[in-house]
């Protein structure tokens, strides 16, 4: 059966055709958690039974797992065994040739969920996580939960702020998914908070700015945008609180880095007369198609040839922070004021 993503498993759960066998995993795990908590009220009803409603961790004995699956419902129609962010890819391998055994051969009275509420789904796979996840794509359902649109992500906040007894506007919700994450858990958290700030006024772009703390790509966003600014003193005000917050230096010189990768390709698109969308869809920027654009407006700012020297130079600090010993405050308020004279067309820069 093919993998599920969020609409499929939509549907699928409301057509009560219900399998034994389940692998819910995603970078989303707000909705890893709550699908996994749906699925298990679908099939067991609000309450589940003590009986038979089994929930077990990554410390547990695989030999209970498998006991647990065998149990036969009481006072209800199935046996649910949930297997919550066990983590396959340091599981010993007699552990998973047996939990892979477990899941073949599940009993038609038992569904048995392997739910990833908060392990990250890994970019390379081992061979144990690729068995298991094989396993049940074979004889049961993989639903992939990944991260949701921007214009997904804005209506979600706004009915959030309505459930909490305030308002947010989508251009201002727009602004709260790129000053902070795209995180739904992080993102519920913030809109409980300022709904309580705003009570029953509606949440500001300044309430934001006040009460939100932004993330290193947001923190970088501005750095950019002072250096294009050629404003000197709000970017070495920027630096001090990255260095306060404990920022990884090369963290903040390959963020920095991204920001002028992103704004060279949106002067290319430009100059080729690509549409920035067919551009986003052609990089995979995804939920950062916003990003392109904001480029374009802050590419007019510049020279192509400085967009260039600016990349070189920030390359150049990346290789040395990584190579030698340096002071890494130092070389990068060095790095900042080379690239406000890049911006100003210094031609000793």
């Amino acid at each position: 059966m093919p993998i599920l993503k969020e609409p499929d498993l939509k549907k699928h759960l409301s057509s009560k055709q219900f399998s034994n066998l389940y692998f819910i995993d995603g970078e989303e795990k707000m909705l890893v958690g709550m699908y996994t908590d749906n699925l298990i009220k679908k099939i067991m009803g609000e309450n589940p039974p003590e009986f038979n409603y089994h929930v077990f961790n990554s410390e547990c004995e695989i030999t209970d797992v498998s006991v647990a699956c065998d149990v036969m419902p009481f006072m209800s129609d199935k046996n649910c065994v949930k297997l919550i962010d066990f983590d396959l890819e340091n599981m010993s391998t007699d552990d998973i040739d047996a939990l892979s055994e477990i899941a073949v051969n599940i009993p038609d009275t038992t569904v048995l969920i392997f739910s990833m509420n908060t392990v990250a789904p890994p970019q390379r796979p081992s061979k144990k996580y690729r068995k298991i996840r094989d396993v049940v794509e074979k004889n049961g359902i993989v639903a992939d939960l990944s991260r949701r649109s921007a214009l997904s992500l804005e209506k979600t906040l706004c009915k959030w702020a309505s459930d909490c007894g305030s308002k947010i506007s989508p251009v201002t919700a727009s602004k709260l998914i790129n000053t902070c994450s795209n995180d739904l858990n992080v993102l519920h958290s913030e809109i409980e908070k300022l709904s309580a700030y705003a009570g029953e006024e509606e949440i500001t772009p300044q309430m934001i700015e006040l009460l939100v703390a932004k993330n290193l790509q947001a923190k970088i966003y501005d750095l950019f945008d002072f250096v294009i600014a050629q404003n000197f003193d709000k970017a070495m005000q920027t630096i001090d609180v990255l260095f306060y917050q404990r920022e990884e230096p090369v963290s903040i010189v390959i963020a920095l880095s991204n920001a002028y990768v992103d704004m060279y390709r949106a002067r290319i698109a430009s100059e080729s007369g690509i549409n920035m969308k067919v551009m986003a869809d052609e990089l995979s920027y995804k939920n950062r198609a916003w990003v392109l654009d904001k480029m374009a407006k802050q590419s007019r700012r510049i020279s192509t040839v400085a967009m260039r020297k600016s990349i070189d130079a920030l390359l150049d600090l990346n290789e040395r922070l990584v190579s030698v010993t340096v002071n890494p405050r130092t070389e990068i308020e060095k790095l900042i004021s080379k690239l406000i004279l890049i911006a100003r067309g210094e031609k000793d820069a």
